[in-house]
């Protein structure tokens, strides 16, 4: 018995890919599938409960990952269980395939080739399976949607908190109030700043008046000289 089917999900494909690759994290969106156990990287143990009618069938058993292609998004699963009340057993091998629609949509196929044994197989002929199988399928999409949503919520909060914060606009600093008694603060000028070229005026100044200041006391003591000689003589 083979059963098709085709769903859509909104988000990119490498994330739908990325989720229906990883058995731990895709199992509980398979209505009534639990994980068990882990053999190892391709092989998981596990359970699956399905109600047929009036049939409640509980499946054990176990799941392979033979082929996996990365290029073109698809994979194919080997199941296989047995019922655990030995009402018969069940085998499927399951190929699913994703193409990539727009930036943020994806679309799943799913194609099963499924063989069944005991009471349960009466139904396969009658389309009943089918019928269940799409029902399923429909919630494992919506299951899918919500787990790649809640994925994308928790991320955004944490990409916001990667960005950069913005830039703070430099604070003037206020000019610093000397303490009387307190010790003096020496800088050391900017060749060529304001600063350094009023201290070049004032020292020029300073000298400057030293200069004259001597020029004026030595003219004063010629002055002197002459007054005295010549006073000297023609009082004489």
């Amino acid at each position: 018995m083979r059963i098709e089917n085709v769903v859509e999900v909104e988000a990119p494909v490498d994330r739908v890919w990325a989720l229906v690759n990883d058995i731990p994290r895709v199992a509980p969106c398979m209505p009534g599938a639990a994980l068990t156990g882990v053999v190892d990287g391709q092989t998981y143990e596990g359970t699956v409960a399905v109600k047929l009618g009036p049939l409640r069938m509980s499946y054990k058993g176990k799941v392979v990952i033979e082929e996996v292609d990365e290029a073109s998004h698809s994979a194919r699963l080997a199941a296989s269980g047995k019922d655990v009340k030995g009402a018969g057993t069940a085998r499927a091998t399951v190929e699913t395939r994703l193409e990539p629609v727009g930036d943020a949509h994806t679309r799943m196929s799913v194609a099963s080739d499924v063989q069944l044994t005991g009471r349960v197989a009466s139904f396969g002929r009658g389309g009943a399976i089918n019928d269940v199988a799409t029902r399923l399928f429909g919630e494992f999409a919506d299951c899918l949607r919500a787990t790649l949503e809640a994925e994308q919520a928790a991320e955004a909060p944490a990409a916001a908190a990667e960005e950069p914060a913005a830039a703070v606009p430099p604070v003037d600093t206020p000019a610093a109030t000397v303490t009387p008694g307190a010790a003096p603060i020496h800088t050391t000028p900017v060749p060529g700043s304001p600063t350094q070229a009023s201290r070049h005026i004032d020292a020029g100044s300073l000298a400057g008046t030293v200069v004259m200041g001597r020029l004026r006391a030595f003219f004063q003591a010629i002055a002197a000289f002459f007054r005295r000689l010549f006073g000297g003589r023609s009082s004489a």
